[in-house]
């Protein structure tokens, strides 16, 4: 079941992120200054979801897999809030990995 849903999930966002994107390539964007936080937020958001795709190993460790990667990017999220000032796109990146994980549950 989780597996099915994260790879519907995978499609959703990589297709979202070639809407947001027009199809060019993120990095690129960032160093030409035109990518947003609407971007890194959809890039965030596949990332965590392809990261969690290579961490899972059986159907039976999947729950405690989602959890560690939850945990994880919910760390990076906050210490991204506590740096002053902080980084808006990295900020936008972390909470789309965050949003990504909650709604595989």
């Amino acid at each position: 079941m989780l597996r099915t849903q994260l790879e519907t999930a995978i499609q959703v966002a990589e297709q979202r992120l070639v809407l947001a994107t027009g199809g060019a390539n993120v990095c690129q964007l960032q160093r030409d200054g035109r990518v947003t936080g609407g971007v890194k937020y959809d890039e965030g958001w596949l990332v965590a979801l392809v990261t969690l795709r290579r961490s899972l190993r059986t159907e039976a460790e999947d729950a405690q897999v989602v959890a560690e990667q939850r945990a994880t990017w919910q760390a990076a999220l906050a210490e991204q809030q506590q740096r002053i000032p902080p980084s808006l796109p990295w900020l936008a990146y972390r909470q789309g990995g965050v949003d990504a994980l909650a709604q595989l549950s």
